[in-house]
């Protein structure tokens, strides 16, 4: 309960009012860096942490395409870039999976779950 009350205050009130004081075109430009290097960080965080260089190329290749490609080509998607892409990376990653891999598995849990029986 403490920890939402001092967000309430020290994050709601008084983050809106530092904002409401700094000037709109320091707030552009903070936006556009900040947003950037936050999002840059988690990306390279969930690419070292789950190491699964598959998806890492379809999600490269996928929001590379919608930046370069799609948005110039179709202006009035640029709103909506972001969930096209993750949507995208989403459903190709999954049908384009390494299905080898969990055949693999299930036959290992298998004979797991025979050796159990026995």
């Amino acid at each position: 309960m403490v920890h939402l009350f001092s967000l309430l205050i020290f994050v709601g009130f008084m983050g809106t009012w530092l904002v409401s004081v700094i000037p709109e075109d320091v707030t552009k430009v903070v936006q556009t860096y900040i947003l950037a290097s936050v999002l840059g960080a988690v990306v390279v965080q969930a690419i070292v942490s789950l190491k699964q260089l598959r998806a890492t190329i379809i999600a490269i290749v996928v929001s590379a395409s919608v930046v370069f490609l799609l948005v110039p080509a179709i202006p009035s998607l640029a709103f909506f870039s972001t969930a096209i892409a993750v949507i995208a990376t989403a459903v190709l990653a999954w049908f384009l999976r390494d299905r080898s891999a969990r055949l693999v598995d299930d036959s290992e849990d298998a004979q797991l779950a025979d050796t159990h029986n026995r």
